[in-house]
Protein backbone atom coordinates (compact mmCIF):
# COMPACT_ATOMS: atom_id res chain seq x y z
CA UNK A 1 0.00 0.00 0.00
CA UNK A 2 1.61 3.16 -1.06
CA UNK A 3 2.22 6.03 1.46
CA UNK A 4 0.05 9.07 1.16
CA UNK A 5 2.90 11.72 1.99
CA UNK A 6 1.27 14.76 0.57
CA UNK A 7 -2.75 15.42 -0.46
CA UNK A 8 -3.00 18.78 -2.36
CA UNK A 9 -1.72 21.15 0.58
CA UNK A 10 -3.02 19.70 3.46
CA UNK A 11 -0.74 19.53 6.61
CA UNK A 12 0.99 16.13 6.39
CA UNK A 13 3.31 13.94 9.08
CA UNK A 14 5.44 12.86 7.00
CA UNK A 15 6.73 16.58 6.03
CA UNK A 16 7.03 16.59 9.98
CA UNK A 17 9.56 13.78 9.61
CA UNK A 18 10.12 11.87 6.71
CA UNK A 19 12.71 9.82 8.33
CA UNK A 20 10.14 8.89 11.11
CA UNK A 21 6.72 7.99 9.07
CA UNK A 22 7.28 5.69 6.53
CA UNK A 23 9.22 3.02 8.73
CA UNK A 24 6.47 3.30 11.29
CA UNK A 25 3.75 3.29 9.11
CA UNK A 26 5.06 -0.36 7.41
CA UNK A 27 5.52 -1.36 11.01
CA UNK A 28 2.58 -1.22 12.25
CA UNK A 29 0.37 -2.18 9.08
CA UNK A 30 2.67 -5.11 9.17
CA UNK A 31 1.75 -5.82 12.88
CA UNK A 32 -1.79 -5.48 12.37
CA UNK A 33 -2.36 -7.11 9.51
CA UNK A 34 -0.53 -10.59 11.11
CA UNK A 35 -3.06 -9.80 14.12
CA UNK A 36 -5.99 -9.70 12.05
CA UNK A 37 -5.35 -12.54 10.25
CA UNK A 38 -4.59 -14.39 13.06
CA UNK A 39 -8.28 -13.73 14.30
CA UNK A 40 -9.40 -15.13 11.29
CA UNK A 41 -7.85 -18.03 11.02
CA UNK A 42 -8.95 -18.66 14.54
CA UNK A 43 -12.71 -17.68 13.53
CA UNK A 44 -12.46 -15.22 15.78
CA UNK A 45 -13.05 -12.41 13.63
CA UNK A 46 -16.60 -11.86 14.05
CA UNK A 47 -16.48 -11.47 18.11
CA UNK A 48 -16.85 -8.36 19.69
CA UNK A 49 -15.00 -8.86 22.72
CA UNK A 50 -13.24 -12.46 23.25
CA UNK A 51 -11.03 -13.54 26.63
CA UNK A 52 -7.71 -12.14 24.33
CA UNK A 53 -9.37 -8.80 23.64
CA UNK A 54 -10.12 -8.27 27.00
CA UNK A 55 -6.16 -9.22 28.75
CA UNK A 56 -4.53 -7.63 25.63
CA UNK A 57 -3.33 -3.88 25.60
CA UNK A 58 -5.46 -2.53 23.24
CA UNK A 59 -3.35 -0.28 20.33
CA UNK A 60 -2.90 3.12 19.37
CA UNK A 61 -3.54 2.11 15.83
CA UNK A 62 -6.61 0.07 16.64
CA UNK A 63 -8.28 2.93 18.43
CA UNK A 64 -7.48 4.84 15.95
CA UNK A 65 -8.98 3.04 12.99
CA UNK A 66 -12.21 2.06 15.26
CA UNK A 67 -12.95 5.94 15.69
CA UNK A 68 -11.72 6.76 12.70
CA UNK A 69 -14.82 4.01 11.35
CA UNK A 70 -17.22 5.24 13.61
CA UNK A 71 -16.72 9.13 12.26
CA UNK A 72 -17.02 7.65 8.76
CA UNK A 73 -20.33 6.06 9.36
CA UNK A 74 -21.11 9.33 11.26
CA UNK A 75 -20.60 11.84 7.99
CA UNK A 76 -22.32 9.65 5.86
CA UNK A 77 -25.33 9.49 7.84
CA UNK A 78 -25.77 5.58 7.60
CA UNK A 79 -26.13 2.77 10.25
CA UNK A 80 -22.41 0.30 9.90
CA UNK A 81 -23.88 -2.63 9.18
CA UNK A 82 -21.26 -5.69 10.20
CA UNK A 83 -19.31 -6.91 7.61
CA UNK A 84 -17.25 -10.50 7.99
CA UNK A 85 -15.04 -11.30 5.25
CA UNK A 86 -15.35 -14.99 4.06
CA UNK A 87 -11.96 -15.57 2.30
CA UNK A 88 -8.61 -14.63 3.25
CA UNK A 89 -8.90 -12.40 -0.18
CA UNK A 90 -11.50 -10.72 1.20
CA UNK A 91 -9.86 -10.26 4.26
CA UNK A 92 -6.71 -8.36 2.24
CA UNK A 93 -9.31 -6.44 0.91
CA UNK A 94 -11.48 -5.13 3.66
CA UNK A 95 -7.95 -4.65 5.54
CA UNK A 96 -6.50 -2.14 2.86
CA UNK A 97 -10.04 -0.77 2.69
CA UNK A 98 -9.45 0.28 6.45
CA UNK A 99 -6.46 1.88 6.50
CA UNK A 100 -7.96 4.57 4.05
CA UNK A 101 -8.89 6.49 6.48
CA UNK A 102 -6.16 5.95 8.58
CA UNK A 103 -3.66 7.06 5.77
CA UNK A 104 -5.97 9.96 5.35
CA UNK A 105 -5.64 11.04 8.91
CA UNK A 106 -2.05 10.96 8.45
CA UNK A 107 -2.06 13.04 5.51
CA UNK A 108 -4.41 16.00 6.92
CA UNK A 109 -2.90 16.58 10.19
CA UNK A 110 -0.20 16.21 12.65
CA UNK A 111 -0.16 16.57 16.52
CA UNK A 112 -0.57 19.99 17.06
CA UNK A 113 -1.95 21.32 12.97
CA UNK A 114 -4.70 19.98 10.67
CA UNK A 115 -6.29 20.64 7.77
CA UNK A 116 -9.97 20.63 6.52
CA UNK A 117 -10.40 17.07 4.61
CA UNK A 118 -12.87 17.35 1.74
CA UNK A 119 -14.58 13.80 2.35
CA UNK A 120 -14.70 12.79 -1.47
CA UNK A 121 -10.79 11.68 -0.70
CA UNK A 122 -12.42 8.74 1.25
CA UNK A 123 -13.82 7.36 -2.05
CA UNK A 124 -11.42 8.65 -4.80
CA UNK A 125 -10.79 5.79 -6.85
CA UNK A 126 -7.41 7.34 -8.39
CA UNK A 127 -6.37 7.76 -5.20
CA UNK A 128 -7.17 4.40 -3.54
CA UNK A 129 -5.97 3.19 -6.84
CA UNK A 130 -2.13 4.69 -6.15
CA UNK A 131 -2.56 3.53 -2.35
CA UNK A 132 -4.11 0.29 -2.61
CA UNK A 133 -2.24 -1.28 -5.41
CA UNK A 134 1.22 -0.57 -5.12
CA UNK A 135 3.56 -1.58 -2.16
CA UNK A 136 4.61 0.38 0.92
CA UNK A 137 7.93 1.83 -0.49
CA UNK A 138 6.31 3.76 -2.45
CA UNK A 139 6.00 6.96 -1.56
CA UNK A 140 2.83 9.43 -2.93
CA UNK A 141 2.45 12.98 -3.63
CA UNK A 142 -0.76 13.43 -5.16
CA UNK A 143 -2.32 16.36 -7.19
CA UNK A 144 0.14 18.21 -4.81
CA UNK A 145 0.06 22.00 -4.91
CA UNK A 146 3.87 23.66 -4.67
CA UNK A 147 5.37 26.79 -4.62
CA UNK A 148 7.05 28.06 -8.34
CA UNK A 149 7.86 31.31 -9.12
CA UNK A 150 6.35 32.84 -5.94
CA UNK A 151 3.09 31.44 -7.24
CA UNK A 152 1.31 28.22 -6.56
CA UNK A 153 -0.01 25.29 -8.37
CA UNK A 154 -1.07 22.38 -9.08
CA UNK A 155 1.25 19.82 -9.94
CA UNK A 156 0.36 15.98 -11.28
CA UNK A 157 0.88 13.12 -9.35
CA UNK A 158 4.38 12.44 -8.08
CA UNK A 159 5.49 8.85 -7.01
CA UNK A 160 8.99 8.51 -5.52
CA UNK A 161 10.09 4.78 -5.54
CA UNK A 162 13.10 3.57 -4.17
CA UNK A 163 15.51 3.80 -7.43
CA UNK A 164 13.14 6.76 -8.72
CA UNK A 165 10.22 9.32 -9.68
CA UNK A 166 7.82 8.81 -11.81
CA UNK A 167 5.59 11.62 -12.47
CA UNK A 168 2.02 10.25 -13.39
CA UNK A 169 -0.74 11.97 -15.43
CA UNK A 170 -3.81 9.35 -15.01
CA UNK A 171 -5.57 9.30 -18.36
CA UNK A 172 -9.05 8.42 -18.48
CA UNK A 173 -12.20 8.65 -20.60
CA UNK A 174 -15.60 6.69 -20.21
CA UNK A 175 -15.93 7.21 -23.68
CA UNK A 176 -12.57 6.49 -25.23
CA UNK A 177 -10.98 3.67 -27.08
CA UNK A 178 -8.01 5.27 -28.79
CA UNK A 179 -5.60 8.03 -27.88
CA UNK A 180 -3.48 10.04 -30.61
CA UNK A 181 -0.82 11.94 -29.08
CA UNK A 182 0.45 15.02 -30.47
CA UNK A 183 2.66 17.87 -30.40
CA UNK A 184 -0.43 20.43 -30.30
CA UNK A 185 -2.37 21.27 -27.55
CA UNK A 186 -4.86 18.90 -28.07
CA UNK A 187 -5.38 14.98 -28.05
CA UNK A 188 -7.50 13.04 -29.40
CA UNK A 189 -9.09 10.57 -28.14
CA UNK A 190 -11.59 8.08 -30.45
CA UNK A 191 -14.57 5.87 -30.21
CA UNK A 192 -15.97 4.21 -32.68
CA UNK A 193 -14.11 6.58 -35.34
CA UNK A 194 -15.35 9.37 -34.06
CA UNK A 195 -12.80 11.41 -32.36
CA UNK A 196 -12.75 13.98 -29.55
CA UNK A 197 -10.15 16.43 -28.47
CA UNK A 198 -8.75 16.30 -25.01
CA UNK A 199 -6.34 18.57 -23.40
CA UNK A 200 -2.73 17.36 -24.07
CA UNK A 201 -1.39 15.98 -21.01
CA UNK A 202 2.06 16.44 -21.27
CA UNK A 203 1.88 20.34 -20.50
CA UNK A 204 0.70 19.66 -16.86
CA UNK A 205 3.34 16.90 -16.70
CA UNK A 206 6.14 19.17 -18.01
CA UNK A 207 5.49 21.74 -15.60
CA UNK A 208 5.69 19.19 -13.16
CA UNK A 209 8.73 18.63 -14.12
CA UNK A 210 9.94 21.60 -13.98
CA UNK A 211 9.40 21.39 -10.23
CA UNK A 212 10.89 17.96 -9.57
CA UNK A 213 14.03 18.76 -11.55
CA UNK A 214 14.39 22.10 -9.89
CA UNK A 215 14.09 20.65 -6.40
CA UNK A 216 16.97 17.82 -7.35
CA UNK A 217 18.61 21.00 -8.85
CA UNK A 218 18.40 23.07 -5.50
CA UNK A 219 19.63 20.41 -3.25
CA UNK A 220 22.19 18.64 -5.70
CA UNK A 221 20.11 15.28 -5.93
CA UNK A 222 20.93 12.92 -8.00
CA UNK A 223 18.00 10.72 -8.67
CA UNK A 224 16.42 9.15 -12.02
CA UNK A 225 12.59 11.00 -12.91
CA UNK A 226 10.45 10.32 -15.54
CA UNK A 227 7.12 11.46 -16.78
CA UNK A 228 4.31 8.87 -17.41
CA UNK A 229 0.82 9.07 -19.55
CA UNK A 230 -0.60 6.29 -17.56
CA UNK A 231 -4.18 5.35 -19.81
CA UNK A 232 -4.94 1.13 -18.17
CA UNK A 233 -8.28 1.36 -20.14
CA UNK A 234 -6.97 3.18 -23.70
CA UNK A 235 -4.50 2.02 -26.20
CA UNK A 236 -1.97 4.30 -27.85
CA UNK A 237 -1.47 4.58 -31.50
CA UNK A 238 0.76 6.52 -33.58
CA UNK A 239 3.17 9.26 -31.71
CA UNK A 240 6.38 8.70 -30.48
CA UNK A 241 7.44 9.28 -27.17
CA UNK A 242 8.90 12.34 -25.74
CA UNK A 243 12.48 12.56 -24.00
CA UNK A 244 12.24 10.76 -20.12
CA UNK A 245 8.40 10.08 -20.99
CA UNK A 246 6.41 7.04 -21.14
CA UNK A 247 3.29 5.95 -22.50
CA UNK A 248 1.39 3.04 -20.88
CA UNK A 249 -1.99 1.76 -22.21
CA UNK A 250 -3.60 -1.25 -22.44
CA UNK A 251 -0.81 -2.64 -24.24
CA UNK A 252 2.33 -1.87 -21.61
CA UNK A 253 -0.07 -1.60 -18.49
CA UNK A 254 0.19 -5.23 -17.24
CA UNK A 255 4.34 -5.18 -17.82
CA UNK A 256 4.86 -1.79 -15.52
CA UNK A 257 2.47 -2.81 -12.99
CA UNK A 258 3.85 -6.09 -12.12
CA UNK A 259 7.17 -4.31 -12.35
CA UNK A 260 5.79 -2.21 -9.57
CA UNK A 261 4.62 -4.74 -7.19
CA UNK A 262 7.59 -7.31 -7.57
CA UNK A 263 9.56 -4.11 -6.13
CA UNK A 264 11.12 -5.86 -3.13
CA UNK A 265 13.80 -2.99 -2.47
CA UNK A 266 13.38 -1.31 1.37
CA UNK A 267 13.24 2.57 1.58
CA UNK A 268 16.38 4.06 0.50
CA UNK A 269 18.30 6.56 2.59
CA UNK A 270 18.21 8.75 -1.16
CA UNK A 271 14.69 8.51 -1.76
CA UNK A 272 13.68 9.60 1.75
CA UNK A 273 16.05 12.80 1.08
CA UNK A 274 14.30 13.87 -2.26
CA UNK A 275 10.98 13.15 -0.70
CA UNK A 276 12.27 15.89 1.93
CA UNK A 277 13.18 18.49 -0.50
CA UNK A 278 10.04 18.17 -2.17
CA UNK A 279 7.98 18.54 0.80
CA UNK A 280 9.80 21.19 2.00
CA UNK A 281 8.22 23.24 -1.51
CA UNK A 282 4.90 22.42 -1.22
CA UNK A 283 1.79 24.34 0.39
CA UNK A 284 0.69 23.69 3.20
CA UNK A 285 -2.78 25.29 4.84
CA UNK A 286 -3.42 24.46 7.94
CA UNK A 287 -5.08 25.24 11.45
CA UNK A 288 -3.66 24.75 15.20
CA UNK A 289 -5.71 22.14 17.04
CA UNK A 290 -7.91 23.17 19.64
CA UNK A 291 -6.17 21.86 22.86
CA UNK A 292 -8.78 19.05 23.82
CA UNK A 293 -8.05 17.70 20.06
CA UNK A 294 -4.38 18.00 20.52
CA UNK A 295 -4.37 15.94 23.64
CA UNK A 296 -6.29 13.32 21.96
CA UNK A 297 -3.99 13.42 19.33
CA UNK A 298 -0.87 12.48 21.72
CA UNK A 299 -2.81 9.20 21.90
CA UNK A 300 -2.19 8.51 18.10
CA UNK A 301 1.43 8.46 18.06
Amino acid sequence: MAQLIKLQDYVSRYERNIFQYPPKYMRLKSENWEKMRGRFERGLLHVESTEEEKTEKPTKWNKLLQRLKVEEAEESNEKASPYIPQTLKELKQFFLDGLIPFQLKWASTTLQDKSFLAPAYYEESVLKYFLQRFPDTYLLMYKPIVEMKKAHMELEHIMIGPFGIEIITYLTDPHGELVHPSSEKSWYIEENGVPHRRMNPLIPLRRSETFVKSVLRKYDLDFPFRKVVLAPDLTFMEGQEPYQTVYIGKEKYNDWFKEKRQMKSPLKHDQLKVAEALLKHSRTTSVRRPEWDYEESLMEE
